[in-house]
């Protein structure tokens, strides 16, 4: 099969405390601090074959994410900028949508040509965290795409318990070949479903919100919050081209980023006649402009949903946040607590539609295309369309 495959260097930083078992596996729990000189190039592999619980996709789609961009920025020592979970050389790709052509001898649920879109993380269900109902923090996570190959291929095996059906969705986008783009764009909105409803909590309809940044998740969070029921969604992005999608997808009012932080704060409380934002969501990693604005215009009660992702630290005036008895809360992840199946019933009903930001197509042939497209955030999000 085809695929492209990312490779780097394993150089650990000097001052990164590498355990045994990143050394034994070359699985970085810090990307950024032990992968060095990454390249991508599109190779030939060996067809996967199924494990028992395994199913093998032919791959319709794969959005490439800001976390696969990181793999390619870097820094002056030629570190790559993703700060999370990663092992090289593999496979990217953890936005994917697929048919199924093969099964495992145990698998129960899934069969030849059934049509599902992916969750990326691969729980192990027997650590503490996992037991305790923090399968996000799993101690053995393996995540497709970052540390076991992912769907930038013609062929992808995942564990069955991964899949989610999207035959039903072909009545909601009127074909097989548009509920595969679609759910090629799911994910997102699970990692926005997962920060706002599992990790925030107390988000009630009637609130005003801010988005910082409008990627492909901050664009599926701008429906997530209109979806149920927040009144006025500001949306605050640098691009020119992503402001437009953000107001596409239904931000009441979307402002330049570029604005100075006290600037920001000031749109954000006139626009509430002085009451500030009750959700607060940085989608950017662009934490030393958004959190000083978040902190500035936060209602009593705000809660503050940190989504991306930034190796900066920032100071915060925790003051500020006690007195108006506000969180500052960190999301990562988007499996369990009945993530998908709910987001698939909001896009089913019409209340969310990922194909509103795609906005570009490439083939898997020209990957690296796609990259030089994707890095320059110009646009939404861009698909590399395989089988589909």
């Amino acid at each position: 099969m085809k695929a492209a495959i990312i490779s780097a260097e394993w150089s650990p930083r000097p001052d990164y405390a590498v355990t045994p078992e990143e050394n034994r596996t070359h699985m970085a729990r810090v990307g950024s601090s032990c992968w060095k000189h990454p390249s991508a190039a599109v190779a030939t592999l060996p067809d996967p074959t199924p494990g028992p619980d395994d199913v093998i996709l032919k791959v319709a789609a794969a959005g490439l994410c800001g976390s696969d961009l990181h793999f390619f920025e870097t820094d002056g020592d030629g570190y790559m900028q993703y700060p999370g979970m990663a092992r090289f050389p593999s496979v990217p790709g953890h936005e994917v949508s697929g048919e199924v052509v093969a099964t495992g001898a145990g698998v129960k649920y899934l069969k030849p040509g059934d049509l599902v879109c992916l969750d990326d993380m691969v729980c192990c269900h027997k650590c503490e965290a996992c037991r305790r109902g923090f399968p996000n923090q799993c101690e053995n996570l393996d995540d497709v795409g970052f540390t076991m190959n992912g769907g930038c291929a013609e062929l992808l095996k995942v564990p069955e318990s991964n899949c989610w059906k999207i035959n039903h969705l072909v009545a909601r986008f009127g074909s097989k070949a548009k509920t595969l783009e679609a759910g090629a764009v799911i994910e997102p909105f699970t990692v926005g479903y997962n920060a706002l409803f599992e990790c925030a909590a107390r988000i009630k309809p009637g609130a005003y919100a801010t988005v910082f940044g409008a990627g492909s998740i901050g664009l599926a969070v701008i429906q997530l919050l209109r979806a149920t029921g927040a009144t006025k969604v500001l949306c605050f992005e640098r691009n020119p081209g992503r402001r437009a999608l953000a107001t596409k997808v239904g931000a009441h009012a979307v402002h330049d980023a570029n604005a100075d932080p006290a600037a920001t704060a000031a749109i954000v409380m006139a626009a509430t006649e002085g009451a500030g934002a009750d959700v607060q969501v940085e989608c950017a990693g662009a934490f030393n402009s958004s959190l000083p604005a978040m902190e500035a215009c936060a209602a009593n009660g705000s809660q503050v949903v940190v989504i991306g992702r930034d190796p900066a630290r920032v100071p915060v005036f925790l003051e500020s946040y006690q007195v108006k008895k506000a969180n500052i809360v960190g999301a990562m992840g988007n499996t369990g607590h009945g993530t998908y199946p709910n987001v698939l019933r909001m896009m089913a009903a019409g209340l969310l539609d990922p194909t509103l930001f795609i906005t570009d197509r490439f083939p898997l042939d020209d990957f690296n295309g796609a990259l030089k497209t994707a890095q320059s955030r110009q646009g939404g999000k861009v698909l590399l369309k395989i089988g589909g």
